[in-house]
């Protein structure tokens, strides 16, 4: 059980690094597709590409499995549309950091539905976010200050949030594959819903737009959500979003690089906040509970 743990972490940290790098990729692609038609694309050809490699698992779906599917779906769908269109109106970075703060959001999401009380660790946290999003967010003009494409992403942490929550449901009862590809059918549903009366075919399609697509379905959903998935069975949804956080390190680290984006000292603090919000959100419990397991001597 202990080599199953360790092999899921690491899993984990791998699609952390991947969906980090996701973000400059997702931004350079929207040069070409528009966000909803960038999204059914790329889930229809994952979906594709999962059914063919995982044909004889996929044949086995039933109605139970669709509706699963179907509930993460939905919430994968609000939480990327608010992402991606957050994206067009921010930078790479702060795209990327402000989508963590869904860490800490699970405990009080959890605490709505269980009813069981998150801690004091849990608002420790909260404040630290609130700050660390005000000195990320509000570092100066124009994109560097609080904008609509920031609001989107706080939004989405939210339905991340959702998202995670009822993966932890589901994905320790079903094939983390079968519940994988129906979360992909949803999000083509949802999203080409929306694209096809909303958004117009690019007019001319580049090379640099292809590869960033190729990069997105192959790694940042294919590969990245069956890990995920099979991670999840074996890891609580607190530990997989301490993990799944440093994403945002990741994010802000290729946009840096490539994009050529800014990071002042104020937003380095805020994101500083932000990542002592995540570990007081995660690592803090885990701290208490082993000292009072720990008799006095």
């Amino acid at each position: 059980m202990k080599r199953a743990v360790l092999l899921a972490d690491a899993g984990l940290l791998a699609v952390a690094l991947i969906w980090g790098a996701s973000f400059a990729v997702l931004k350079d692609t929207l040069n070409t597709f528009q966000p909803l038609t960038l999204l059914t694309i790329r889930f229809a050809l994952s979906a594709a590409i999962l059914s063919i490699v995982f044909f004889r698992r996929i044949v086995r779906m039933g109605w139970k499995d669709l509706k699963a599917g179907f509930i993460v779906g939905f919430f994968l769908f609000l939480g990327f549309a608010a992402q991606t269109y957050g994206l067009v109106y921010t930078t790479a970075g702060k795209n990327a950091f402000l989508t963590t703060t869904y860490v800490v959001a699970v405990p009080f999401m959890a605490w709505a539905l269980t009813r069981r009380y998150p801690g004091f660790q849990a608002f420790l946290s909260a404040g630290l976010c609130i700050a660390g999003v005000g000195f990320l967010t509000l570092g100066g003009e124009g994109i560097g200050g609080f904008n609509r494409g920031d609001a989107l992403t706080l939004l989405c942490a939210v339905f991340y949030s959702a998202q995670l929550l009822s993966i932890d449901h589901y994905a320790k009862r079903m094939d983390p594959i079968v519940l994988a590809v129906a979360q992909m059918l949803a999000m083509v549903v949802f999203c080409g819903a929306f694209a096809f009366p909303l958004e117009t075919w690019p007019s001319a399609i580049s090379l640099r737009g292809v590869m960033g697509m190729a990069f997105l379905v192959l790694f940042a959903t294919v590969l990245a959500f069956a890990v995920q998935m099979e991670a999840q069975r074996h890891s609580p949804p607190t530990h997989v979003s301490l993990i799944l956080s440093t994403e945002s390190f990741f994010g802000a680290l290729t946009g840096v690089l490539f994009l050529g984006e800014k990071f002042t000292a104020k937003m380095m603090l805020g994101a500083v906040l932000m990542f002592s919000a995540i570990l007081a959100a995660e690592v803090l419990p885990r701290w208490l509970r082993q000292k009072r397991e720990i008799p006095e001597p």
